[in-house]
C-alpha cells in the first residue's frame, strides 16, 4: 500500500514539476508585473526541484524501504513548506 501511494505521490510531483516549468502562466497572475521574469525563475527552479523528488519518488517505491520512504516524504514535505513559504512572501499584496 505504501508503494502505491509513493508512485501516485511521484505521478503527481511530476504532473506539478510539469506545469512549473512548461506552463506557469497561470501562476505568474499572482506575481507584481514588474518581477515576472524572477517569478518564472523562481517557478522553474521548484519545477526541477519537484521533477528530481519525483523520480526520487519512484526509486523509493522501487526500493521500498520504510527508513528511507520517511526520510523521503520529510525531504519532500520541507521542499514543499519552502516553496509555499518563499511564493508567499513573493506575491504581490492587495
Amino acid at each position: 500500500m505504501v508503494r502505491i501511494l509513493l508512485f501516485l505521490l511521484a505521478l503527481i510531483l511530476l504532473i506539478c514539476s510539469y506545469y512549473l516549468i512548461k506552463k506557469p502562466q497561470g501562476l505568474l497572475v499572482l506575481f507584481s508585473k514588474e518581477s515576472q521574469n524572477e517569478s518564472r525563475s523562481f517557478l522553474r527552479q521548484f519545477g526541477y526541484l519537484y521533477a528530481l523528488l519525483g523520480i526520487v519518488g519512484i526509486i523509493m517505491g522501487i526500493i521500498n524501504q520504510r527508513t528511507y520512504s520517511m526520510i523521503y516524504l520529510i525531504v519532500l514535505l520541507v521542499a514543499a513548506a519552502i516553496f509555499a513559504l518563499v511564493m508567499g512572501a513573493k506575491t504581490r499584496k492587495g
